[in-house]
C-alpha cells in the first residue's frame, strides 16, 4: 500500500508565520540600505527566499502557480535598465557615471544612491528568484524523465 505524500501542518504554518516576516524584514533591508547596514543585495535575496519557504510549506505546485520565471527575467531586465538609467543623472548633472545627485521633483527628494539601492534590490531580487526558481524546477518529480528526451 502507497502512503500519499503530504506536507506537515506544521511546516506550512511556519511558512505562513514567516513568509510576511522575511517579505517585510527584506523590503525593509532594501529601502534602508543606503543609510544603514545592509542594502539592495542582502534584502533581495532575503525576499528571494520566500521561494523556499513556499516550496517548503507547500510544494512544487504553488511555487510555479505562484510566480511565473517569464516574468523574473523579465523584471531582472528592468531592474538593471533603471539601475543605468539611474546612474547616468550622474552623468548629465556632475559628468561622472554613478555619481551621488541629491535631486527634487516638488514633493519628492531623493539621492541617487538610494534609488540605485532599490534597483539592486530589484535586480538580486528577481536574478536569485529565477535561479531558485529553475533550481526547484530539477527538483519536481518526473524531472528525470524530462531530461533526457
Amino acid at each position: 500500500m502507497k502512503r500519499k505524500k503530504t506536507k506537515n501542518i506544521i511546516v506550512k504554518c511556519a511558512a505562513d508565520f514567516f513568509l510576511p516576516i522575511f517579505l517585510t524584514y527584506g523590503f525593509y533591508v532594501i529601502f534602508h540600505g543606503n543609510s544603514s547596514p545592509g542594502g539592495g543585495f542582502q534584502g533581495g535575496v532575503l525576499i528571494a527566499s520566500v521561494i523556499l519557504l513556499l516550496f517548503l510549506g507547500y510544494g512544487h505546485e504553488m511555487v510555479h502557480k505562484v510566480f511565473d520565471e517569464e516574468l523574473l527575467h523579465k523584471g531582472e531586465s528592468l531592474a538593471e535598465a533603471i539601475y543605468v538609467l539611474i546612474a547616468l543623472i550622474g552623468l548629465i548633472f556632475a559628468g561622472l557615471f554613478a555619481t551621488n545627485i541629491i535631486f527634487s521633483l516638488g514633493i519628492f527628494e531623493a539621492e541617487t544612491t538610494m534609488l540605485m539601492n532599490d534597483a539592486v534590490g530589484l535586480d538580486v531580487l528577481t536574478g536569485i528568484g529565477c535561479l531558485l526558481l529553475m533550481l526547484l524546477k530539477t527538483l519536481a518529480p518526473g524531472a528525470e524523465k524530462k531530461g533526457g528526451e
